[in-house]
């Protein structure tokens, strides 16, 4: 069991909308667009295929 003040080993692992793996985030975070029209994304690692892929942070779940 993990508590909240334990601090985890290794990249945070995730889940993503419409996705079944896991992945392992590899940059916290990256804002793309300008102005009112941007997007904070997470890049994500997914072992299973070896893709690297951003996704919108608001779809992401730590597991």
């Amino acid at each position: 069991m993990q508590f909240a003040s334990e601090e985890r080993q290794g990249p945070r692992q995730v889940k993503v909308v419409d996705r079944d793996d896991i992945g392992l985030v590899v940059d916290e975070g990256k804002s793309f667009g300008s102005g009112n029209a941007h997007v904070y994304c997470v890049g994500i690692h997914f072992p299973a295929t070896g893709e690297v892929r951003f996704y919108d942070k608001s779809k992401v779940t730590t597991v």
